[in-house]
C-alpha cells in the first residue's frame, strides 16, 4: 500500500468527536486578540503536526513514520533529506562550559534529563531554552520546542524510526543547519526524540546505546 492510500485509509477511519459550542467560544474569547492571519496559519499547523504526529506514533508504519518525520519537526528538528551528504563526521564537541545543573536549570528555564547511565557529567552549558552536556565521547542537548525548529538537519541516507523511545535515528553523517541557514557543522549518527514539550539531540553513541541511554534519561 502507498504512503497516500495509507493515510486515506487511517483519514477514513478516524472518528471526529462533536464541537463543544461552549469550549469553541472560550478558546474564540482567548485569541480574540491575535492578528486573523496569523491564528489561522497556526492553528492549522498547530493541527496538522498535532494529527500527522498521532498517525506516526499510532496507526502507521515505521517506513511511514520516518516520511512523516519528514514532513514535520521532530519536536526542535526539521528533517530535510537531500541528494548526497558527507561520507564522515568528526566526533561531537565536548561541552567545556562547567556550570552546575542547577545553574543551567536556571538559565535555560527548564529542569535538565540525564542518562542515568552515564553518571555526572564533564560539561554543562546552558543559554536561554537549551542546554549542552557531554560526557567523555558523547553530547546531549535538550532544548524547547515550538512551532519552528531550532535545527534542520540535512540528511542523506536512513531515517530510522525507533518505537522505543519513541525518537528517530538518523544513521548516517549529515549537516546541523540552524534555521537562519547557517551550518553548524557535520553531525554524526544522532538519535532525536521530544519528551514533555523539551526536543533531545544524542550523539557520540551507536543506535543501541544511543536508545538504552534514551529510554533510562530522566
Amino acid at each position: 500500500m502507498s504512503l497516500e492510500d495509507e493515510l486515506r485509509s487511517v483519514g477514513r477511519s478516524a472518528v471526529v468527536p462533536p464541537v463543544d459550542d461552549g469550549l469553541t467560544a472560550a478558546v474564540l474569547l482567548r485569541v480574540a486578540d491575535i492578528p486573523v492571519r496569523k491564528r489561522l496559519r497556526d492553528r492549522w499547523r498547530a493541527f496538522l503536526a498535532g494529527f500527522l504526529i498521532l498517525l506516526a506514533g499510532a496507526a502507521l508504519t515505521p517506513p511511514v513514520r520516518a516520511t512523516v518525520a519528514e514532513w514535520l519537526h521532530i519536536g526542535g528538528v526539521q528533517a530535510e533529506p537531500v541528494g548526497t551528504g558527507p561520507s564522515s563526521a568528526p566526533p561531537p564537541p565536548t561541552v567545556g562550559g562547567q556550570m552546575s545543573l542547577e545553574a543551567a536549570e536556571r538559565v535555560a528555564g527548564f529542569t535538565p534529563q540525564l542518562p542515568r547511565a552515564l553518571g555526572a557529567p564533564t560539561g554543562v552549558e546552558a543559554s536561554k531554552g537549551f542546554l549542552a552536556i557531554s560526557w567523555d565521547g558523547v553530547r546531549l542537548e535538550q532544548f524547547q520546542s515550538g512551532l519552528e525548529p531550532r535545527y534542520i538537519k540535512q540528511y542523506y541516507g536512513g531515517l530510522d524510526y525507533v518505537p522505543e523511545v519513541p525518537g528517530f535515528w538518523f544513521s548516517t553523517p549529515h549537516q546541523l543547519v540552524l534555521v537562519d541557514k547557517r551550518v553548524v557543522r557535520i553531525a554524526g549518527p544522532t538519535l532525536v526524540w521530544e519528551r514533555d514539550g523539551v526536543t533531545f539531540r544524542l550523539e557520540g553513541v551507536d543506535k543501541a546505546r544511543a536508545v538504552e541511554l534514551a529510554t533510562g534519561t530522566s
